[in-house]
């Protein structure tokens, strides 16, 4: 009778670099604060018991992991790798809200520096994580461009879970092209976006809950 092998592998063998578990508790505290912080462009909107960070990553995730069979050319555990990690620099400079951007320069650099540090009590292994925030940030993969089209995806979708709840000061989230320029890649996920724009002009009664940015 032959024994059935444990699908636990040894890192070492695999070329992996082992986490140093020494010093953690500073990326424990780092990584918590996606709990305690919410996304400011809901907040600035009225909605103020809204969604954190860490539920924002963790939808991210799961449509990442439920849509990416459907897409063609995704390798589905590094595009999941690239969702949980997209908004980590966040847990030390926050969420930036949208119309702060035209006052801001770096913001990018800033969030990069911050994972630096964040995933430094991970010694050698962090270098994974560094490379990984890059390659979303950057786009340079097909996967990290569909993981920012989920990112994006994700938003309407709570979006339009708060207009069924009674929210109307959200109309720029529908009307912004660049929010829907990033699924012109991936098809199955530019109907997705469109099927749920259809359904906010509904709610909102045929015409678009405009807001004008500040």
């Amino acid at each position: 009778m032959k024994t059935r092998k444990s699908g636990v592998r040894n890192p070492a063998k695999r070329g992996k670099k082992a986490c140093d578990l020494n010093n953690l508790e500073m990326l424990f505290h780092d990584y918590l604060n996606l709990k305690k912080l919410r996304r400011t462009g809901w907040q600035l909107r009225g909605i103020r018991d809204c969604e954190s960070l860490a539920d924002h990553c963790f939808g991210t995730a799961l449509l990442t992991l439920f849509l990416s069979p459907a897409v063609g050319g995704i390798d589905r555990d590094l595009a999941v790798r690239l969702a949980l990690v997209h908004e980590l620099g966040e847990c030390r400079v926050g969420d930036i809200p949208f119309p702060a951007l035209a006052y801001l320069k770096g913001k990018s650099e800033a969030e990069r520096a911050a994972v630096t540090d964040v995933v430094a009590p991970l010694g050698k292994a962090k270098d994974e994580y560094i490379a990984l925030f890059a390659e979303f940030e950057d786009g340079s993969s097909r996967e990290a461009r569909f993981v920012r089209a989920v990112d994006k995806l994700e938003m309407l979708i709570t979006a339009l879970e708060y207009e069924k709840a009674g929210y109307r000061a959200l109309g720029d989230f529908w009307t912004n092209e660049s929010t829907f320029r990033v699924f012109d890649e991936f098809p199955e996920l530019a109907q997705l976006g469109e099927q749920l724009r259809a359904r906010h002009l509904e709610l909102a009664g045929g015409l678009p809950a405009t807001m004008p940015m500040p």
